[in-house]
């Protein structure tokens, strides 16, 4: 009987091992599954931050639902989809990271040096060449491997541009149908000094109408800065606040709003305001250029368009019959590239997660497509290889969901499907001429404003509140500028200036040596 137990108790031994071996065996195997991308893999969850031109839904869930069909299985995120308006979408970002609450993947709408400054982004050197070849390669392919010295400071490489054409010369955007009323033609207009007559024609065809309006509002703008970068080959040096530019190639920094330039355009606009071809409440309005085209009120506004395409896109945006001409040429500075730049949060628990979903972005069609263009058959139909449109019965303010106009904020141009119409060519024309546009000789200067950041912050509340009113007209820019300029001084425009122009120096200095 004794014997029968030890026999029993020594069979039971190997059973309990073969279990705990196997057992180990499982969790090897399961260890080696959750390390991959993809299924089967240990899901991260970050929050996407984007912006959109176009109507916000009022939920967003199907259409995130259908980014993470792509996302989890591919390389194992998920995604909280936030989108939010132009209006909204910088104070958004803001007060996420500043509070605390979860925001790992944004953009930066022209605050780069802003967000390097504030210790708000992770760097991404040691990041990319793991998690980002893909990326790296097709802005390589397409920029040259210089493109990411645009946004790298003292070392680190804090953002990734938008591949897309980033020469966007000065358009002037109107509806067609009230040019050819008002007695004009698209050969008429040549330059900015050719409008008044064509708002004065405009006025007296539609007394009800508003010959110019801002672009973007809160704070309004009439992309005058932007004509003026142009026309007459401004470097903001990467920040857009305007104080400390360098006009042409005398390395010479200067206060912009100081210059007879400033002065000049401030002047005109004014001008136009006292004419009545902008709104009495331009400076202060919710209303945009295109809100106010599509109710039929609104003529026409500037903006930067690369390419040639983008009125037929703004066409279907707002149903009226628009048409664009270039007034100005651009003019490449480094903050042409880091202005519109994808940046990873200081305080994200996953960067390594949002750059695997950073890399799909740029090289993933059905997943840049969804989020600009939400789900096929319901927001939109498939035309052809790189063309789409809308569902029948439907347009860009009825669909479901629709981010179209955010093609040139996200991923790679060239993997974006077009409104049917347009020519697929205009992306090819936009990436020449990212390489034929005339560039400031000081392409690749990053002013790093960290030892004048209270100044900084200072003088951006002067901008912003002087300067809408000053470019929309509202303010008399003879009694108005030598008050703004007074204020920025203040603030500590002359240290920031200083600084600037120490760093410049030691930038060329650096250039000379080739160093």
């Amino acid at each position: 009987m004794k014997r029968k137990q030890r026999m029993v108790l020594l069979l039971l031994s190997v059973m309990l091992c073969s279990s705990i071996l196997a057992a180990c065996g499982k969790d090897s195997s399961e260890s080696k599954t959750t390390a991959g991308d993809g299924a089967g893999a240990k899901v991260e969850k970050i929050v996407f931050a984007m912006i959109s031109f176009n109507r916000i839904p009022d939920n967003l869930d199907r259409i995130t639902n259908a980014i993470n069909e792509i996302t989890i299985p591919k390389i194992g995120v998920e995604i909280d989809y936030k989108l939010y308006g132009p209006v909204d979408y910088a104070q958004k970002v803001n007060l996420a990271l500043q509070s605390g609450e979860q925001m790992d993947l944004f953009t930066t709408l022209g605050q780069f040096t802003s967000y390097v400054s504030k210790n708000q982004v992770y760097p991404l050197e040691d990041l990319l060449p793991e998690y980002g070849k893909e990326l790296t390669a097709i802005l390589d392919k397409d920029f040259g491997p210089d493109l990411l010295k645009a946004t790298t400071l003292n070392g680190h490489i804090y953002g990734i541009p938008v591949n897309k054409g980033m020469s966007i010369p000065t358009n002037f955007v109107y509806n067609a149908d009230m040019l050819k009323e008002a007695g004009f033609t698209a050969d008429d207009i040549r330059s900015v000094h050719d409008l008044p007559a064509i708002f004065e024609a405009v006025k007296q065809k539609h007394p009800d109408a508003v010959p110019f309006g801002p672009i973007n509002v809160n704070p309004s703008d009439t992309s005058l800065l932007q004509l003026l970068k142009g026309s007459h080959q401004v470097d903001f040096l990467s920040d857009t606040t305007g104080i400390g530019v360098v006009v042409g190639d005398e390395g010479k920094v200067v206060n912009f709003y100081e210059t007879d330039l400033f002065k000049e355009g401030a002047q005109m606009m004014r001008d136009w305001f006292n004419k009545g071809y902008l709104e009495k409440d331009a400076a202060t309005t919710s209303i945009t250029a295109s809100d106010l085209i599509a109710s039929g009120r609104g003529f026409s506004y500037m903006g930067g368009y690369g390419g040639l395409e983008a009125a037929k896109a703004l066409s279907a945006q707002t149903g009226k019959n628009l048409e664009m001409k270039r007034i100005a040429p651009y003019y490449f500075e480094t903050g042409a590239v880091n202005m519109v730049s994808w940046m990873l949060s200081s305080t994200t628990k996953a960067p390594e997660a949002a750059v695997k979903f950073l890399n799909l972005l740029y090289t993933d069609e059905a997943l840049i497509n969804t989020i600009l263009y939400g789900i096929e058959g319901e927001d939109y139909v498939k035309v052809d290889e790189h063309h789409v449109k809308y569902p029948d019965g439907k347009d860009a303010n009825t669909v479901g969901y629709t981010a179209m106009l955010s093609t040139g904020v996200v991923g790679s141009e060239s993997m974006q499907y077009q409104l049917e119409g347009v020519d697929w060519s205009d992306v090819e024309l936009k990436l020449k001429e990212n390489k034929e546009t005339q560039k400031s000789p000081y392409f690749g200067f990053i002013f790093d404003p960290s030892e004048v950041k209270t100044q900084m912050s200072a003088v951006t509340n002067v901008v912003n509140q002087y300067l809408p009113g000053l470019i929309c007209g509202v303010l008399d820019p003879d009694t108005t500028i030598p008050k703004f300029v007074e204020a920025l001084n203040n603030a500590g425009a002359e240290d920031i200036i200083r600084s600037k122009q120490e760093q410049l120096d030691q930038w060329i200095a650096a250039q000379i040596s080739g160093k």
